[in-house]
């Protein structure tokens, strides 16, 4: 009995609670888990976040939630004017709330941590890791073109930040970003002075990765070649196992707008799809500039939106 327990592995799964941040990481546990049934994962993220992902998934043995502290006040009250107020108490709270957390997992599971996945945001697995010798294995769930800038923040900011800097000056000194001008890139990878919560997390993220045991990317090497090349040689033991789909819920896709019937009538390549995510919206000046941009290209898109009333008002003005 004690030898089984020595083999077993007990895998700490750390998930930003934000966006759709933990349905991928959820779903590379859940098929790591098919793989490793020697393995138990525990799962640690906000109880509003575990509650989504795990409701409808039913009991999975190797896989066990536990909830953290959100860093929310008691009496918090959602700020509309700043969506990112929320992500800015949780990040006080970190990583002080997944310890603990993580202290409850050894207790119920009986055996200490022997690695941990994260997502790439929590530059602090690479501490905890340390703390516990053991492997950090971060998780980036967009695409290899900006991980690759913030591995290279210094550099950005050596070579395009400034008040001096012209903004049509190009990239020309990361392959694959020729194209790419200073006024293409957001302000706030291109100061020192930028404000702490999601800009410093980022930064801090860039400086930590290089430590990952292993660096796992939800995308595919013939996707982007020149990038994926440069993070091979900056990451160790880089993988790419994407696209992972996010989980459903219902065994059928809804599909109340007849979006896919429309697709299937358009020619091949010719649709663009804009997506804003679903914790922020652009201001009012951006989508203007956006529906002036697709009005000009004269091409048919699609455009998933958390208030689509917002941005319709916008585009038909």
């Amino acid at each position: 009995m004690s030898e089984a327990k020595n083999d077993l592995k007990h895998i700490a799964v750390l998930a930003f609670p934000f966006a759709t941040h933990a349905a991928p990481l959820f779903s590379l546990i859940r098929r790591l888990s098919t793989m490793a049934p020697q393995a138990k994962f525990s799962f640690f993220s906000t109880r509003e976040s575990n509650n989504k992902i795990f409701s409808n998934q039913g009991r999975i043995e190797s896989i066990k939630p536990y909830n953290v502290n959100d860093g929310l006040p008691e009496d918090y009250m959602i700020s509309f004017a700043n969506p990112h107020e929320r992500v800015e108490y949780f990040l006080k709270a970190v990583p002080g709330n997944f310890k603990q957390a993580m202290e409850v997992a050894v207790q119920v599971i009986g055996r200490e941590i022997t690695c941990i996945i994260s997502d790439a945001f929590f530059w602090f697995g690479a501490d905890i890791a340390l703390e516990l010798h053991v492997p950090w294995v971060p998780l980036w769930t967009a695409g290899p073109r900006p991980l690759l800038l913030h591995l290279e923040t210094d550099l950005v900011r050596q070579k395009m930040g400034g008040d001096g800097v012209p903004e049509d000056r190009t990239m020309d000194f990361l392959p694959g970003f020729s194209e790419i001008r200073a006024a293409d890139i957001p302000k706030e990878l291109l100061y020192e002075d930028a404000k702490p919560g999601i800009p410093a997390m980022l930064y801090k993220m860039g400086k930590m990765l290089p430590r990952a045991a292993a660096g796992v990317l939800s995308s595919w090497e013939k996707l982007d070649p020149d990038v994926v090349n440069q993070l091979q040689s900056r990451l160790h033991n880089f993988l790419e196992v994407g696209p992972l789909v996010l989980t459903s819920p219902d065994p059928f896709m809804s599909d109340p707008q007849c979006c896919l019937e429309w697709l299937d009538k358009q020619k091949r390549g010719s649709v663009l799809y804009v997506c804003f995510g679903s914790m922020i919206m652009p201001p009012p000046h951006e989508l203007a500039e956006l529906a002036e941009a697709l009005e000009e290209c004269d091409s048919p898109f699609l455009c998933s939106s958390k208030n689509f009333e917002a941005l319709l008002e916008v585009v038909t003005k």
